[in-house]
């Protein structure tokens, strides 16, 4: 047996002294062959990185923006006129943090308009004013609300979240505009500054639902039905009693 192997380690030897393969050169051919061998082995045996997240949705704290297309009137019981909703846009800045996987508490400062289209009865004489007038209020808000998200995905990488909260709100202040549907009649859109007659501050509740959409495991992004009733009463000059209602869709973006 210790022959044969003698024998055979000579005929091993031979091959690669006629295939002038030196000493030096099978060297480095085993280290090469050692070298993959080992990246390899590496790949499988890598311990997972426990700290990359699979979802937007494990994360402890987003911060976004937001952008609110809603419609605004006034409703009460004692109106001083006939009012009808107006659009009315906001854009808000917001950060949300997560102690546990449904639940969540967000604080924001943005702002938002509001206020109501007026419906005037023509009279004799002068051009239908009918729809024309608006009554504008640029606010400012600082909503804090709590947030309820369903734990895990509806289908993957959706879910569903609802928040209800107080809005804070100064109102900077109030405008009264006429709008002139004439052609070359500008003198006809009038704006005046009615802000001593108007709320200075407000409490609002809100409430917003809709999906939430996880982009890329990094980013999300928040398509809601938005709710927004004031507290106060936004006449101070003895006109009646209303309140600020807003409704609408909101748009989030949240890193």
């Amino acid at each position: 047996m210790r022959c044969q192997q003698l024998i055979h380690s000579e005929k091993v030897w031979h091959y690669f002294k006629t295939k002038k393969i030196t000493e030096m050169k099978l060297l480095k051919i085993v280290a090469c062959i050692m070298l993959i061998f080992g990246e390899v082995c590496a790949q499988d045996f890598v311990k997972p990185n426990d700290g990359i997240k699979s979802s937007a949705f494990e994360k402890k704290f987003l911060w976004g923006f937001t952008f609110t297309q809603s419609w605004s009137t006034i409703k009460g019981s004692s109106l001083p006129k006939n009012y009808f909703t107006k659009a009315s846009v906001g854009l808000q800045i917001s950060a949300e943090y997560y102690p546990l996987n449904f639940l969540g508490f967000s604080l924001g400062a943005g702002y938002q308009q509001r206020g109501a289209g007026i419906k005037n009865i023509p009279t004799p004489g002068t051009p239908d004013s009918t729809y024309r007038e608006r009554l504008r209020f640029n606010s400012f808000e600082f909503p804090i609300a709590v947030i309820l998200r369903t734990p895990k995905d509806l289908v993957k990488g959706l879910r569903l979240s609802g928040s209800l909260g107080i809005v804070p709100i100064i109102n900077r202040n109030a405008r009264d505009t006429k709008i002139s549907l004439e052609p070359n009649v500008a003198d006809l859109d009038k704006t005046v500054d009615v802000s001593p007659n108007y709320f200075k501050s407000d409490l609002a509740f809100q409430f917003t639902f809709g999906p939430e959409i996880d982009m890329a495991g990094s980013q999300v992004i928040k398509i809601q039905f938005y709710y927004s009733q004031g507290t106060t009463n936004v006449f101070t000059a003895g006109q009646g009693t209303g309140h600020n209602q807003n409704a609408g869709i909101r748009f989030g973006w949240m890193f």
